[in-house]
């Protein structure tokens, strides 16, 4: 979540605090407004409602459909496609798999849909190298693979050479502030070099992606 706010995406704010002993991460709530009289609940639809779907056909969820929404319901939609795009590569990038349409939502006052702060992105195990986006990215297609986001690019209002320049940023400022944001999570070396060799930037991702993307492949860790 940290390292997604240095690279500019909208998150939730959170903090990592120590409690009797043990680490507490706290996560600011965005679901709720402060008013005269205590708090307000903000009305909140998750991706899966604005589809339509229920629980057994979330797997038809789709990265691609959720922009079409953007384009017609929702307040600054360009910005919001980049925005989204942004959090599909970032999720690629960290290795969060988990990221059903659940875990995407929007606010509505009643006439508009405006995305929420991101949330829950969490770095999933994995066995081997191939992985799979719990949300389809387009068509059919749900491999973890920045070639695959790029293909879909379109989708977002953005071409092929903007989609790898965003790439290409976003790892360059991942690979930037990655060792202050460890030393704030008090990651020792063991834990670090499991998130930055296997976790973050893992080889499957830049499978098939440009040749420009190369060069920014290879372990984040520092431990």
């Amino acid at each position: 979540m940290r390292l997604a706010e240095r690279l500019g995406l909208q998150v939730a704010p959170v903090r990592l605090v120590r409690v009797a002993g043990k680490d507490v991460l706290l996560v600011e709530r965005f679901d709720r407004m402060p008013v005269a009289s205590g708090w307000r609940r903000r009305a909140m639809v998750s991706a899966l409602t604005l589809f339509g779907l229920d629980e057994l056909m979330a797997r038809y969820a789709s990265y691609a459909d959720l922009a079409e929404i953007i384009r017609h319901r929702f307040t600054q939609p360009k910005a919001t496609l980049r925005e989204l795009f942004s959090r599909l590569t970032f999720n690629l990038l960290c290795g969060n798999t988990d990221d059903h349409a659940r875990n995407h939502a929007a606010f509505w006052d009643g006439e508009h849909l405006s995305l929420t702060p991101a949330y829950d992105i969490c770095p999933q195990n994995r066995t081997g190298n191939e992985a799979s986006q719990a949300m389809l990215i387009t068509n059919e297609e749900r491999l973890s693979r920045l070639a695959t986001c790029i293909a879909a690019a379109p989708h977002f209002l953005l071409d092929a050479a903007a989609a790898e320049d965003l790439i290409a940023h976003q790892i360059e400022t991942l690979r930037a502030a990655w060792p202050r944001v460890m030393a704030e999570a008090n990651l020792n070396a063991v834990d670090e070099r499991l998130l930055g060799t296997r976790l973050f930037l893992n080889p499957f991702i830049f499978e098939g992606a440009p040749e420009g993307l190369g060069p920014l492949a290879g372990s984040i860790a520092t431990g």
